[in-house]
């Protein structure tokens, strides 16, 4: 039988404390100390649910005004009137005893870290010295700095925004360091001023005093390249039954014009557009001297708004070179369309009358062009050789038109068998040739001509032109007149898609976001039986092997500065059609 186990003196369990301490084991004193953790525990418990139930948890928003970001907390709830005041009272007791509870509560666990976090960075790096985070929050180069938030008396917070940011930028640089983050995010995107444009260069074609010949070279394959390329491009969308043509020298003219105000990455587009070699100083004075001809009549405009401040270095360049004439567009556009079309009927002689149909009423600036061709031949058709022959057309039916015709006219001509075409050259005054592209053969297409045609083979043609003598011809050629206008803000752009939308002018005007609204362009060429020279009362005896040179279907011509390069290039479908 078990005794009764007896009680322990009070002095042996003094004496056990410490061991007790160290094993806890079902011991008076550790279960008291396991009591107390727990009551502890469920204080805290109580006291968060308390707090939480009485005072609710303010909830944050951004909110952009004025160009500031501000952290607003939610208002509080209205008061109900019909509450007395011991209710309230009472409720403020309460509200008292537990804010201060809370509060002391949150003191102790924040010393408690702060405690605990220096013993573990002592532990850790005992002599490493703390980094301000204002220092270090900005470290990445390129960043704007952070924008320092304060409070004022309302518990509202106060971001000062960094300047020119949009919504975008803002969403994603939220999340730093240095500022409260709370979702979600909105932000009104911030409108910024124009951007500067940088020094104009100090006019870099100066270095040209004169264009060599070299430079006329470079210019005469550039201007090539450039006439097939927009030629194939503006015929893209044409019927192929029409007629059509333009002037390569003036709408090269004119855009280097433009290059005059050109900066950055849009002198280097429209240096490839316009074929230009890189780093050609002396494409503005060749221009300058290629133009000069009796055989051509030519105005060159740029029409602007008034308040558009123009830099005078553009103006003078503009004039020097190009003799454009810089004017004023006026507020009314049916006014301003009376005026343009007014100057370029002044600047034909009357040959052409109309340039503009409309123009929009928001227009900043519109470049315009007009050429008359009005060169003659060297030796004269005959007007009583002139007769009524038949034109032939692919799939349509043959017409009947006035055709030029001669049994010795001098012609220097050849087969070209990749084009699968005639082509033949005709001398006129002051120093052209009109250049005649036909198909060999009546069943076959004028396409498939055009198809072939390229910058390298219409050198490598005239080259071959240029060395063949004249030589007496029987000649069968239609008299034409062709009179086309050209959009030029559709074929510039099919050719480098959204260039005059996405141009930098800022040498043109440097406060303003200038851009071009309007690009025209208009040619006229007539061909008829008059001659500068009469024909030489020498006998001219034909070979038994005569040369012919009839055109008698669509053809292409082209009229050349001798040994340069093409002034205009164009086709003929219908000889009646103008």
């Amino acid at each position: 039988m078990r005794s009764k186990a007896s009680p322990l003196p009070s002095s042996m369990l003094h004496s056990l404390k410490p061991s007790l301490d160290k094993v806890c084991h079902n011991s008076y004193y550790c279960w008291a100390r396991s009591i107390q953790r727990r009551l502890i525990a469920t204080m805290k418990t109580w006291l968060i649910l308390l707090c939480l139930a009485t005072t609710g948890i303010p909830s944050f928003s951004w909110e952009v005004a004025d160009g500031k970001l501000r952290v607003a907390g939610t208002p509080s709830l209205p008061q109900d009137p019909g509450r007395t005041n011991a209710n309230t009272k009472d409720e403020a007791g309460i509200w008292n005893f537990f804010k201060r509870a809370w509060g002391e509560f949150l003191d102790f666990v924040k010393r408690t870290s702060d405690k605990e976090n220096e013993v573990d960075d002592e532990s850790i790096n005992p002599k490493q010295e703390a980094t301000p985070l204002s220092d270090t929050s900005n470290e990445i180069k390129g960043e704007a700095a952070t924008p320092a938030y304060t409070q004022n008396t309302d518990d509202e917070y106060f971001f000062e925004l960094p300047k020119c940011v949009n919504a975008t930028e803002m969403a994603v640089r939220a999340p730093t360091t240095a500022e409260p983050v709370t979702t979600p995010t909105t932000a009104v995107p911030t409108t910024c001023p124009p951007q500067k444009c940088p020094p104009l260069r100090i006019n870099p074609w100066a270095a040209c005093t004169n264009s060599t010949p070299e430079d006329n070279t470079k210019l005469a394959e550039a201007l090539t390249e450039f006439t097939v390329r927009f030629y194939k491009t503006a015929t893209r969308h044409k019927s192929r039954d029409s007629n059509f043509v333009f002037s390569p020298l003036s709408i090269s003219t004119m855009l280097s014009n433009l290059l005059l105000g050109t900066c950055d990455e849009t002198k280097d587009r429209l240096e490839k557009l316009l074929s230009y070699p890189k780093e050609f100083t002396c494409v503005h004075k060749a221009l300058k001297a290629f133009s000069k001809s009796e055989a051509l009549t030519s105005a060159n405009a740029i029409f602007y708004q008034p308040a558009l401040k123009l830099e005078s270095d553009f103006r003078n360049l503009s004039k020097a070179y190009y003799q454009t004439e810089l004017l004023p567009l006026t507020n009314n556009s049916n006014q301003a369309v009376f005026d343009i079309n007014a100057w370029v009927n002044r600047h034909t002689g009357g040959k052409i009358k109309k340039l503009l149909d409309d123009l929009d009423s928001d227009a900043q600036m519109v470049l315009l062009n007009a050429v008359y061709f009005h060169s003659k031949w060297k030796n004269v058709f005959k007007l009583e050789n002139t007769k009524r022959e038949y034109f032939y057309r692919a799939n349509l039916p043959r017409i009947k038109v006035p055709m030029m015709m001669s049994k010795k006219y001098p012609v220097a001509s050849y087969m070209d068998h990749y084009l699968g075409a005639k082509v033949g050259r005709f001398q006129m005054s002051h120093g052209m040739s009109l250049v005649i592209i036909v198909p060999r053969a009546l069943s076959q297409n004028l396409s498939e001509v055009e198809d072939k045609l390229s910058g390298p083979v219409f050198q490598s043609m005239m080259a071959k032109l240029e060395t063949i003598p004249f030589k007496p011809t029987i000649v069968s050629l239609p008299k034409f007149k062709v009179d086309s206008s050209q959009d030029l803000m559709e074929i510039i752009g099919a050719m480098d898609y959204g260039f005059f939308f996405d141009a930098n002018l800022c040498g043109i005007s440097r406060e303003e976001e200038v851009a071009v609204s309007g690009a025209q362009h208009r040619a006229v060429i007539q061909i008829s039986e008059e001659g500068v020279e009469a024909a030489a009362a020498t006998q001219v005896s034909l070979a038994r092997s005569a040369n012919f040179f009839e055109v008698q279907q669509p053809f292409l011509f082209s009229l050349w500065k001798d040994k340069t390069a093409p002034l205009f290039l164009g086709r003929i479908s219908d000889p009646q059609s103008q």
